[in-house]
């Protein structure tokens, strides 16, 4: 084993490209650089860090999630109950 530990400065994350881009006051920066059609939103987004960049885009996955689900669980519940237009 080589005592010499390269540093990894590219990562893919649900199909977006996060490489690390530090600066001075940030080392850990990194920035989304490429991105599906999906979430072209995130393109060019800079993060103070790894974890912060895979939280935000763990989060933008769950809320879609649950507003596709939406409209089938009215659905569901239309059968059971009356639901009032909002």
């Amino acid at each position: 084993m080589n005592n010499t530990q390269s540093k990894a400065t590219k990562w893919k994350h649900r199909n977006c490209i996060i490489e690390l881009t530090p600066s001075l006051p940030i080392p850990g920066m990194v920035t989304i650089t490429k991105t599906p059609k999906l979430r072209s939103d995130f393109e060019g987004r800079r993060y103070i860090n790894l974890e912060k960049a895979f939280e935000q885009i763990e989060l933008f996955e769950s809320l879609r999630l649950i507003k596709s689900k939406d409209e089938y669980i009215k659905g569901q519940l239309e059968d059971v109950v009356i639901l009032e237009d909002q």
